[in-house]
């Protein structure tokens, strides 16, 4: 099929998720802002899983891509194609196999994950609060018949507002994080290479090497990007150094820590785990982690949200239609940080 025709005078703009998620990124108030300033360009999941799109995106000015949308094909994006700016809905835009035109300066992107940093911070929250409170224990314990005093006196609860807790990397999430746990009145300390003391002291956060971090933190939260450099960065040396007890959340990615140590440690039955991010995905009924008591699991949805979607798929139809009015995207991606990107 050949692109669009129509005598509709508005820029075509075509919007690459499948129908499901599309549903929930891009429902009816979504599609109404897209359509105040462009005509939309809805391909079928046939057509975004078929072997040409590309045809299907001739003339297209723009498109708006999400979780589960294909790669967009070479042929299809500037200066070959028409596709001149790419608005992801979503977190890393690395699927969409866009990368090789951002850094040649033919092909604008913009993404969502400061939208979705906020999701993920306030579940970061929830899994150190349900830890430090013991909160399923105690369900569990109910549920199962414990008596009742035996089980509040077996789980005495921690004050979030005395512990010392660590974040590795200040990122979008990570300074969420920080902003999330002032009013606690917990000490943070940070680990991150691109925060200098000045600035630390400016954010009120202890900065310190990732070793002295895990040796002080009772609770240490994930933020950094999963890159070459940090690669396997978390061993089991570090998880060693959590004091007994002690909390890892990992709301990033599964590749910050070097592979079976996660596992190794959880079970000496010595530490906990909040994860929410694996190395496959789904995880695998068989996995060791599903049998062990002491790690709380989630499907990786701490960034999904009913309100998140909506706003991701808002923000994505914004930075359209900055491009569109020759305005910079408020979250767009520079072209020389391109391959720093996660």
């Amino acid at each position: 099929m050949d692109g669009p025709i129509h005598s509709d005078t508005r820029p075509d703009v075509a919007v690459l998720i499948p129908e499901a998620m599309r549903a929930r990124i891009c429902p009816k108030p979504v599609m109404e802002a897209l359509a105040a300033f462009a005509h939309p360009v809805i391909p079928t999941d046939a057509e975004l899983a078929g072997s040409n799109l590309q045809d299907r995106l001739k003339g297209v000015t723009a498109v708006i891509t999400g979780w589960r949308s294909p790669p967009i094909p070479r042929a299809a994006l500037a200066p070959e194609g028409s596709v001149a700016f790419v608005s992801h809905a979503a977190g890393s835009v690395k699927p969409l196999g866009v990368l090789d035109a951002l850094e040649s300066g033919h092909v604008r992107v913009s993404h969502a994950a400061p939208v979705i940093a906020h999701a993920v911070a306030e579940f970061t929250l929830a899994q150190i609060l349900a830890h430090l409170r013991r909160h399923r224990e105690m369900d569990a314990g109910l549920r199962s018949g414990t008596p009742w005093f035996d089980l509040r006196d077996t789980n005495l609860g921690q004050l979030l507002g005395a512990q010392d807790v660590g974040i590795v990397g200040l990122g979008y999430v990570g300074r969420l994080v920080l902003e999330l746990l002032r009013p606690f009145g917990c000490t943070v300390c940070v680990c991150d290479p691109f925060i200098g003391e000045a600035q630390a002291a400016e954010l009120d956060v202890t900065l310190m090497s990732l070793e002295a971090l895990f040796d002080r933190c009772s609770v240490v939260s994930l933020h950094a990007a999963n890159l070459p450099a940090t690669e396997g960065m978390i061993t089991r040396k570090h998880l060693d150094l959590l004091p007994e007890g002690g909390l890892l959340v990992n709301t990033a990615r599964a590749g910050l820590i070097e592979p079976g140590a996660m596992l190794a440690a959880l079970q000496t039955g010595r530490i906990h785990a909040a994860l929410d991010a694996f190395d496959i995905e789904p995880l695998p009924e068989e996995d060791a982690l599903r049998a062990l008591p002491n790690v709380y699991l989630s499907p990786h949805c701490a960034g999904h949200t009913r309100e998140s979607y909506v706003r991701q798929g808002l923000s994505a139809v914004e930075e359209v239609r900055r491009h569109l009015g020759g305005l910079p995207g408020r979250q767009e991606i520079l072209r020389e940080k391109a391959a720093a990107l996660a």
